[in-house]
């Protein structure tokens, strides 16, 4: 289990009269605001907007930066200069692109520093930094001091058009439109990563960043459960920042500008999409029928697609407010120690600008930003993950959780640890206060994921699932598992000489199986009376009918969120996923607040979105205000809907009413297996 030394402790006095008390609810880490030593303070004077997908949130970011006057600094996992933020066309550049946006800030005067993760290792593998990681040897390149003040995404079509027409009469240079835009992308990239590193780009700075091997380690040390050998080699080796926050005129006008995104959207075009998920959207990149077909999980048939994935995911903006100081303060250290400064952790801002002070108004919102950070020992997600989850289940409510990675394992134990509590405590008094078991206190838990991206992901994935019951869906590891436990105890190879063969892949499979044997796996009977948990675990499909193949079509959404929405009363929401990595071993940075309001709204709009009906009327099961009676309905619509969707995705036919997804929602159904780790 994780510290609890981030919970305060409150003395509460009963009414003797009424019986009644009074507490408060911690949602923050309280124990980082202290006087004298806030070194994570809780803000009350922010103003929040949130955006769903690329879409909404690239959007909101190009205005800004486009409105910036004083300083931008952006911290990326990625960055992609030919990316399009908002996007009008279907040729790239199908508007202004990402680095012409800075190009064009920084000829206005505007300082601007970016700050990004690489490693050689890591980095050549991910292809994050597009031009720099990959496709550095293009067409031609901008070399001369003339040029590089001429970058322009559309010069770069422009020249390549031209040099096709020019040399129309050799083969090599007779391509489509297509083809030349994605030679001009790769020549424009390569150009603009050369020359902001060569300081020849004016107004604007660039750094790198690697993890920090010995921070790392020792972050390890403290987790309960200890990364497996070639587990603990990725991470400890291939440690990443994985934090991206944008910072626009903090300091400018003594901040009467300033706004800030935290945000789980990396600065990649990958990542851009409509919150509607469409199968197909040509404003997403083309790409896919360049691999090989995919496979919707659980669906049977292949499918050929044009352009990548859905992909789902959010940004909050925070415009002014004291919330603001600790995204600079994160920003300045890291760019120190980027910088060679080992003195990065001095970096504090004494005097803020003064419009960041003004007093709370009202629409404001209460704001803790959080962060995993090992090379300042800063661990704070972690425990507003696990704050977040006590209080959760300290009542019976809804938790929603919608995450790209669900390994955290020890989380899952946590939320089972506090439920026994408050289960066996109500059995203890229910009978005087004259219940009975039907008015067992029930809570209500949605966790809505990708299947794992890749094999290796499976065990985690499958131990955190199981320790909730939850393990079905992991068909493919569920039947490995029980093949292996069938098998005589003695061994896993009758014959001596494969056992000597196989020692390496019999141990792995042993340790996956020996581990997987010793979770309980509640049933969902015992999950309810033991624990007063229900539990589903859904991922979200799209659908559509081809009229070129005369089918329907359904495909994965891939879920990159980092969201956790707890009561109406509380979420966070950044770059942190629910695993290990991001727990104890990247940096990371999240916002956390307790407005009522746009949580109610937020989880109003994702569970209308996810589960509205293609027919009228048109039903949204949203929750409606919340209350215990509206959130077990909700639950039961969300069981129901899913598992009609996969009917729906199995029936034999053409008719919409039998073939058609009503919303996203559908059961994980994974028939993949792995005997490898990676957390």
């Amino acid at each position: 289990m994780g510290s609890e030394n981030y919970l305060r402790t409150e003395t509460v006095h009963i009414d003797e009269v009424s019986c009644n008390a009074t507490s408060t609810v911690q949602w923050f880490a309280e124990n980082k605001n202290t006087k004298g030593n806030a070194t994570h303070p809780i803000t009350h004077n922010n103003k929040l907007s949130l955006h769903f997908c690329g879409k909404e949130g690239f959007a909101a970011i190009a205005k800004d930066i486009q409105e910036a006057k004083g300083s931008i600094d952006l911290v990326c996992w990625g960055f992609d200069p030919g990316m399009e933020l908002v996007r009008n066309g279907y040729n790239w550049p199908r508007a202004e692109t990402y680095g012409d946006l800075l190009i064009a800030a920084g000829r206005r005067g505007v300082q601007v520093r970016l700050l990004v993760w690489y490693s050689y290792l890591g980095g050549k593998k991910q292809k994050h930094m597009p031009g720099h990681t990959h496709g550095t040897s293009p067409w031609r390149i901008h070399d001369s001091d003339v040029e590089v003040q001429q970058i322009d995404s559309k010069r770069s079509l422009q020249q390549i058009q031209e040099h096709a027409r020019n040399n129309r009469h050799k083969k090599e240079w007779n391509l489509s439109g297509d083809k030349l835009a994605a030679m001009a992308r790769e020549e424009y990239c390569c150009s603009w990563y050369k020359a902001a590193f060569a300081g020849r780009l004016q107004g604007i700075t660039i750094r790198t960043r690697d993890g920090d091997v010995g921070s790392i380690a020792k972050s390890l040390g403290q987790e309960t459960r200890k990364p497996d050998g070639a587990e603990y080699g990725l991470e400890v080796g291939a440690g990443t920042h994985h934090q991206k926050p944008i910072l626009i005129d903090f300091a400018y006008d003594d901040g009467k500008k300033a706004v800030a995104y935290v945000m789980g959207l990396n600065s990649l075009t990958d990542y851009w999409d409509t919150p509607e998920h469409g199968v197909e959207n040509p404003l997403r990149e083309q790409g896919a029928a360049k691999t090989k077909k995919e496979h919707a999980q659980g669906v049977d048939g292949n499918f050929d697609f044009e352009t990548l994935k859905p992909y789902r995911d959010y940004a909050c903006r925070i415009e002014g407010g004291r919330a603001l100081i600790p995204i600079h303060e994160n920003f300045e250290r890291a760019w120190a120690r980027a910088g060679g400064d080992m003195k990065a952790s001095q970096y504090m801002c004494d005097k803020p600008p003064s419009a960041l002070l003004r007093k709370a108004a009202s629409g404001d919102s209460t704001v803790q930003i959080v962060r995993t950070q090992p090379e300042e020992k800063d661990f704070t997600i972690k425990d507003i993950y696990f704050n977040a989850t006590r209080v959760a289940a300290g009542g019976t409510g809804y938790l929603y959780m919608e995450n790209q990675y669900f390994q955290y394992q020890d989380w899952a134990e946590h939320l089972l640890a506090i439920r026994k509590n408050v289960i066996a405590g109500w059995k203890r008094s229910c009978a005087k206060i004259g219940k009975g078991t039907e008015d067992l206190p029930i809570m209500h838990v949605f966790v809505v994921i990708p299947a794992p991206e890749m094999a290796e992901m499976i065990p985690r994935t499958y131990d955190t699932l199981a320790t909730l019951g939850q393990q079905g869906g992991m068909t493919g590891q569920v039947k490995m598992i029980e093949q292996a436990n069938a098998q005589p105890k003695q061994a896993l190879f009758e014959d001596a000489a494969d056992r000597r063969a196989s020692t390496s892949a019999t141990q792995a499979l042993s340790d996956v199986v020996v581990a997987a044997n010793k979770i309980d796996k509640p049933s969902k009977l015992i999950l309810e009376k033991t624990f007063g948990l229900r539990v589903c675990v859904a991922v979200l499909n799209a659908c559509e009918f081809n009229q070129a193949c005369r089918q329907w079509r359904y495909r994965e959404i891939y879920i990159h969120s980092k969201l956790l929405l707890v009561d109406d009363g509380f979420f966070t929401l950044g770059s942190a996923n629910l695993n290990q990595r991001s727990m104890a071993v990247d940096s990371e940075i999240n916002l956390a607040t307790n407005d009522l309001r746009h949580a109610t709204a937020l989880r109003r709009r994702i569970w209308s979105q996810l589960t509205q009906s293609q027919q009228p009327p048109y039903t949204k099961y949203d929750g409606g205000n919340a209350t215990p009676q509206e959130i077990a309905q909700t639950f039961n619509h969300w069981v129901t809907l899913m598992n009609e969707n996969k009917d729906k995705q199995k029936a034999r036919s053409t008719d919409p009413k039998k073939k058609q997804m009503d919303g996203f929602i559908v059961p994980l159904d994974d028939g993949r297996s792995s005997t490898t780790r990676y957390g």
